[in-house]
């Protein structure tokens, strides 16, 4: 669809990043000791992430000229390239760069 497709894929990707993104703070929350004690506040964070994640593509798709297939193609290539990097990191390890013994 010519340069439509362009722009919904790369906010597709953008709009999946930062869901990944927010998905890692809540479960930094939960992962915590005072997080652990409070699952409500945790069970509340994501119920707002969705809902307004939900309300957010909703308006997107009303308002911007997007091509639903690009869209989807974006936020589907940023997660298989994040699967990727974690299969191809070493024995689990996050990846990223690594240091030499002794340094530190």
């Amino acid at each position: 669809t010519g340069w439509l497709g362009a722009g919904s894929v790369v906010l597709g990707g953008a709009v999946m990043a930062a869901n990944v993104w927010l998905l890692k703070q809540i479960a930094r929350r939960l992962l915590t000791a005072t997080g652990a004690h409070r699952p409500g506040v945790v069970l509340l964070l994501v119920l707002a992430k969705f809902s307004i994640f939900l309300g957010l593509l909703g308006l997107l798709f009303w308002r911007l000229p997007l091509d639903p297939m690009a869209f989807a193609a974006g936020a589907t290539l940023l997660t298989i390239a994040c699967v990727g990097v974690a299969l191809a990191a070493p024995n689990g390890a996050a990846p990223g760069p690594q240091r030499a013994e002794g340094q530190g």
